[in-house]
């Protein structure tokens, strides 16, 4: 396995192809994007096939290239059909069981610069992901909501930063995925009004009708900021899993 997981090249031209806006530069970022929130379920995919630790990491970076290499998120935009995430899988699959996956490594200081992979925080959100016990799909789909929530949840604290409803904001995110508030010892909602100066019908008009549609919202666009394929039925189902498993 290579020492570093910086493998993933973003300024040849033939790396960003059609995908998204007009303008190279934003199609580079929203390439990078997608690589960023795609290598952990795609790794926590290959930990729940069998591999272990540094082979999951070899079989994701082999995979990115291949997608660079063959424009496959091109193709997609072209077929019809299907989940974007199941077509992702399958794809994986196809490389890892044929065994066409070969290493391409690039030299620092060539014409190539590289998306930063983390292996650790992919292995971490495995581990408590697998606790779930979900099967191979399911854990990946588990671990591509819960990034999507890690680019929509400071999205959704810019929305009042600097607002009189910043403070309670913060103390609200915690919950804002459950369905229900939680019980003790967390704070009722009562006494977290008390705390922001405010009553408890407020706080639950906010913290509903408010804070939760926005939180929806910024999930939405953070999916589709990170692959243009997802569909709105995709956001649906990785939302409502989201909510059911928490954000880890």
């Amino acid at each position: 396995m290579a020492n570093s997981p910086r493998l993933f090249p973003t300024t040849s031209e033939s790396l960003v192809g059609d995908f998204g806006a007009p303008e190279q530069k934003r199609r580079e970022s929203a390439l990078a994007a997608f690589c960023a929130v795609y290598y952990p379920p795609l790794y926590g995919y290959a930990r729940a096939m069998g591999f272990q630790e540094a082979d999951a990491q070899d079989r994701v970076q082999d995979f990115f290239m291949e997608v660079v290499r063959r424009d496959m998120l091109q193709r997609y935009s072209r077929e019809s059909g299907g989940r974007f995430s199941a077509w992702l899988i399958t794809c994986f699959k196809n490389l890892v069981f044929n065994h066409q996956a070969q290493r391409r490594t690039q030299k620092h200081g060539g014409k190539y610069q590289f998306v930063e992979f983390d292996p650790a925080h992919a292995e971490k959100t495995y581990q408590t992901s697998y606790l779930t016990q979900l099967d191979p799909d399911p854990t990946f789909d588990l671990m591509l909501a819960r990034e999507i929530w890690r680019l929509a949840r400071p999205a959704l604290i810019a929305l009042h930063r600097g607002k009189n409803s910043q403070a309670l904001v913060m103390d609200l995110i915690p919950n804002v995925l459950m369905d229900q508030w939680p019980g003790k010892p967390e704070a009722s909602q009562e006494e977290v009004a008390a705390r922001h100066g405010t009553t408890a019908v407020r706080l639950k008009a906010f913290f509903n009708r408010t804070l939760k549609t926005q939180t929806r919202r910024c999930f939405e666009e953070a999916g589709r900021m990170a692959s243009s394929g997802i569909s709105d039925s995709e956001l649906d189902h990785l939302w409502h899993l989201l909510c059911h498993y928490g954000e880890a």
